[in-house]
């Protein structure tokens, strides 16, 4: 385990512990303890901070917790709190994820002009843009395009999903529907009329 990973499960055990123990008592202690001995002397010192502003409030004269580990204990566990909080109010609102027009406006690019930079045929980008290009999509592709478009990995994702789910229609005819065509991103790549040597420089993986 990252020592990233170790502080955020200790954060959420001490707020489940002060979520659950208003008032900490020995046995209550000691069972914790046991269940995350990891996290024992957390534990205890946030047990003390509690116990002591209880104190404070009831103006007991119990004995003082160290300073310091007392505002180590308080820090985490108001952090913890806080950041349950968070999640929690995160998780209840929709998440706002970005099109590929949202990420074209903000990099102030087109269609177009993302062919020409980029060195490649516009009617590539239309079909991924689109919704028209089955995943995966090219490495070097979503390489070049993260760094034009200025966007994360996780921005281009939410963009392409959003793309497939909602597909622009092909032309329509006059004895048919319209109906969405949709090609892997190596048919598309060798539909194009690009020499033979760009065509090898999209398709190869990075």
């Amino acid at each position: 385990m990252t020592h990233e990973a170790d502080a955020e499960r200790r954060d959420a055990v001490l707020a489940e512990f002060h979520r659950e123990c208003t008032l900490p008592s020995a046995e209550q202690i000691i069972n914790w303890t046991a269940r995350y001995p990891e996290f024992a002397e957390d534990i205890r010192a946030h047990a003390a901070i509690i116990r002591d502003w209880a104190a404070a409030e009831g103006g007991s004269d119990e004995a003082e917790v160290e300073q310091t580990m007392m505002e180590r204990a308080r820090s985490r566990a108001l952090n913890a709190i806080f950041k349950a909080q968070k999640e929690a109010h995160s998780e209840s609102r929709p998440q706002i994820k970005k099109t590929f027009d949202d990420l074209l406006a903000s990099a102030s690019a087109t269609t177009q002009s993302l062919s020409r930079e980029i060195d490649i045929p516009r009617e590539v980008l239309a079909d991924l843009f689109r919704g028209r290009m089955r995943p995966p999509v090219g490495s070097r592709l979503i390489t070049a395009l993260l760094q034009k478009l200025q966007a994360t990995a996780l921005e281009f994702d939410g963009a392409l999903t959003h793309a497939l789910a909602n597909p622009s229609l092909g032309h329509a005819h006059a004895t048919k529907h319209p109906s969405v065509v949709s090609r892997s991103y190596e048919e598309i790549i060798r539909s194009t009329t690009m020499p033979a040597d760009r065509k090898a420089y999209w398709l190869e993986r990075d």
